[in-house]
């Protein structure tokens, strides 16, 4: 607070005289007074511009202070920025590298799995190998029996994706080689056998001819097969082997034979109207031939039962009270 300002003091009037000496004292006086009144002022003013600075220096002292405190919550302030950014940093740092480790964690296990798919894929081609190179040993080896017959069906079975393309020719050749030779030993095999009217050898025989060779050339073979299974009373295996006969030959009086075995066949399997129209397909070829009199007496015996069928077919529907 700001010290208080006197104010000067005053002087009395001085009176005048008229002589010269007592106005020059008279000046004089009144020079001395504006002097102490100059200096009086002088020293007030002094005064009021100490009590001014130590104001402005009690002033500069509550600004420092401001300032420092300021400073002071300020550096608080930033410090507390810096370190919850450090921490967001810290925690944002922390979550990518989980879901870097995550995503690292996942990629191992693919990468295992993987590993032990083509360990499993490996082992699989290496099994797949060996067992080519036995079947190929065997089928080189082995004499027509069992062992070439497992050896046969190691070859036509075997996955030819696991195995390289040297190792699938090299099997394929000899296995179509030794199927062929196999195939002529069960036809040469069947043929004997039916020939001596060993029925059901050549019934096996001739089938397995067919299976090791689908595209039958000779369609004697399917009449032969289809024979000794209607002679071995194989009759639902006959059929197929009959209408393949039949339908790959023309009117040979060996189709009509064919046509009578196979009429022969529907009938010992339940089936009249097929019969009756193998019969009547098989007469129609050659009606004056020694078979025709078979082909005829079977007709006859299928309508009778047929005429016998109807009346206790219609008794059956319309019963009498």
């Amino acid at each position: 607070m700001s010290e208080e300002i006197t104010a000067p003091r005053s002087v009395p009037p001085v009176v005048e005289h008229q002589s010269a000496g007592e106005r020059d004292l008279s000046d004089l006086r009144r020079e001395v007074i504006e002097s102490r009144n100059l200096v009086i002022k002088t020293d007030n003013l002094l005064k009021n511009l100490h009590a001014e600075l130590k104001q402005m220096g009690r002033k500069q002292e509550q600004f420092e202070k401001r300032h420092m405190a300021t400073s002071v919550a300020a550096y608080i302030l930033f410090a507390a920025i810096a370190t919850l950014g450090a921490f967001t940093f810290a925690r944002s740092e922390i979550r990518g590298a989980r879901e870097e480790a995550a995503a690292n964690e996942g990629k191992v296990k693919q990468l295992t799995q993987e590993v032990d798919t083509l360990r499993r894929g490996e082992a699989s081609r290496r099994e797949a190998s060996e067992k080519a190179a036995r079947a190929y040993d065997l089928l080189g080896s082995e004499k027509e029996g069992p062992g070439q017959t497992l050896a046969m069906d190691q070859a036509l079975h075997l996955d030819r994706q696991l195995i390289s393309r040297l190792e699938a020719k090299a099997l394929d050749d000899r296995a179509v080689g030794m199927k062929a030779k196999m195939a002529q030993g069960a036809l040469e095999r069947g043929n004997a056998a039916f020939r001596r009217s060993d029925w059901t050898g050549a019934a096996q025989e001739l089938t397995r001819y067919i299976e090791l060779e689908p595209r039958v050339e000779e369609s004697m073979v399917w009449f032969r097969l289809g024979n000794a299974l209607t002679q071995a009373k194989e009759h639902q295996r006959a059929i197929p082997a009959l209408e393949n006969f039949i339908k790959n030959t023309g009117g040979t009086k060996t189709a009509q034979y064919a046509g009578y075995l196979l009429g022969t066949d529907y009938e010992e399997t339940g089936n009249a109207e097929k019969a009756r129209q193998s019969y009547e397909r098989a007469l129609g070829l050659y009606p004056s031939s020694e078979f025709s009199a078979l082909i005829r007496g079977r007709l006859k015996r299928l309508a009778s039962h047929q005429a016998a069928a109807q009346p206790a077919a219609a008794q059956a529907v319309n019963p009498k009270p």
